[in-house]
């Protein structure tokens, strides 16, 4: 029994950890070489929860010291030559593991688990998973990033909060670095929902790592769902994966390498299901879906058929889903101008999102490429450029309260496009402000960029009060 614990480093590993572990009755310390003030706003409100809850706080100090602790927690960061390793081995110190949190939160979540991981659409496949399993009878406890742009924090949050007491199901979405600090799970499904240059930055560089990272959920789940797409990728396969396939996503895919289990296609206006095996085709007719998720919907319908439920709760559950926050979000009319909401910024997703309006006249203000990972500015700029008659680039990132102005114009010089207008500015007030300026009734105006995921509320809330103020002070145009 672990009474003592010291968590070296404050970071989106280390807050969840002595979170948890506080809750679990263990006195904990967190110490971090960095002092209060140069954590970010968001994160030094955790920090003051953390505190509030009966964590010790040790800030400002490179050189713990670990003696007279039970165990220890070590940030993924900390090189396993780090000169720490050698005073835990002195001091027959119990290091705390991803198995350790993974067993913990296990106990917890005494029910079946889903877990969804991939590059993108993690969140709306959870979302839609949901549904259908609610409308099936399933008393159900989902987390994902619509909580908490972290999702291991938002779950430590839950269990704290006892918000998944009653449940006797749990749908977990699992985003890169919560399945790292979660990597033993139990899992009845595990779900891929695709495989992308995404985040490498944090995988130094290396897209073999970056999969390697999303592989753990291939070996903890009984039952492993995943997009043909991955099919190739995964360095260890599973003979047992059952893939899908959303057929307009993967045209240039190889699928008679594999065997595909359910296949769907969207041609002349109808979304059409189908399973290996079976000469009938479902027709889905849901209004509440829109065609850039149908990729994800396909994921949504698979698990649910390999779980057992029927079609009739397949569709009355979809018939639920009226999309995710930050996905295509319809903010409203201004001056006779169409606003929309989404947090897209790789090449896949911008397609996917301004497909949806393609035929129209669009002003794509552009949220900082970069948040907490780096991404390629150079994509987004040529991408965005295929669609958008103007772009407004900003350089101020959110969640870490800093100016790139360099990823701004990168990205703008990026579009290949000679007719796209193109400007840069510092935040997403002026840009949407400005955009108000240059927009016509019968326009779209489309936020783009990660900062619709990582600070949603924040961006949301410029993104509207520019749209505001351009309205009046542009009403005449």
């Amino acid at each position: 029994m672990i009474k003592s614990c010291i968590v070296i480093g404050a970071g989106n590993a280390g807050r969840p950890v002595a979170r948890l572990l506080n809750h679990q009755g263990v006195e904990v310390t967190l110490s971090d070489s960095k002092v209060y003030e140069e954590f970010t706003e968001i994160r030094q409100h955790m920090l003051d929860v953390l505190k509030g809850e009966g964590v010790k706080l040790e800030l400002g100090n490179s050189n713990p010291d670990i003696t007279g602790y039970d165990a220890i927690y070590l940030a993924p960061t900390i090189p396993k030559t780090a000169p720490i390793f050698k005073q835990i081995e002195e001091n027959s110190i119990e290091i705390i593991t991803r198995k350790t949190i993974s067993d913990i939160i296990n106990n917890i979540l005494d029910m079946d688990k889903i877990g969804i991981t991939g590059s993108y659409g993690k969140t709306t496949t959870t979302t839609m998973i949901t549904n259908i399993f609610k409308k099936a009878g399933y008393k159900v406890y989902q987390c994902s990033s619509m909580k908490w742009n972290l999702v291991s924090e938002a779950l430590v949050e839950d269990i704290v909060n006892e918000e998944y007491k009653g449940a006797n199901l749990a749908i977990l979405e699992l985003p890169h670095g919560t399945l790292g600090l979660l990597g033993d799970l139990d899992l009845k499904m595990g779900v891929l929902t695709n495989l992308h240059q995404e985040h490498l930055s944090e995988f130094d560089g290396s897209m073999e790592k970056y999969i390697e990272r999303k592989s753990l959920i291939m070996n903890i789940s009984d039952k492993l769902v995943a997009n043909i797409q991955c099919a190739d990728l995964l360095t260890n396969k599973r003979e047992d994966t059952i893939y899908f396939n959303f057929e307009n996503n993967n045209t240039e895919i190889d699928t008679q390498k594999y065997e595909i289990k359910y296949a769907a296609n969207y041609q002349s206006g109808q979304y059409t299901f189908k399973q290996e095996g079976s000469s009938e085709k479902t027709d889905i007719n849901i209004d509440t879906v829109a065609s850039y998720n149908y990729a994800n919907l396909t994921a949504a319908i698979a698990v649910s058929l390999e779980y057992g439920i029927s079609w009739e709760n397949i569709k009355e559950g979809l018939a639920l889903f009226s999309g995710v926050s930050g996905r295509m979000e319809h903010l409203g009319t201004y001056n006779g101008v169409e606003a929309y909401f989404d947090s897209s910024c790789s090449e896949l997703s911008i397609r996917q999102a301004l497909d949806f309006i393609k035929d129209e006249n669009i002003i794509v203000v552009f949220g900082c490429v970069d948040s907490t990972t780096i991404r390629d500015y150079e994509e987004s700029g040529r991408t965005v450029g295929d669609y958008a008659n103007m772009v407004i680039a900003t350089g101020y990132v959110e969640i870490t309260g800093e100016l790139h102005m360099d990823s701004a114009l990168g990205l703008l010089n990026s579009i290949e496009n000679d007719d796209v207008i193109k400007l840069a500015v510092c935040t997403v007030d002026e840009a949407s402000e400005l955009a108000m300026k240059y927009a016509k009734p019968g326009d779209d105006i489309v936020h783009l960029g990660i900062g619709g995921t990582t600070s949603y509320k924040q961006v949301k809330d410029k993104l509207l009060k520019g749209l505001e103020e351009g309205c009046k002070r542009y009403a005449n145009n």
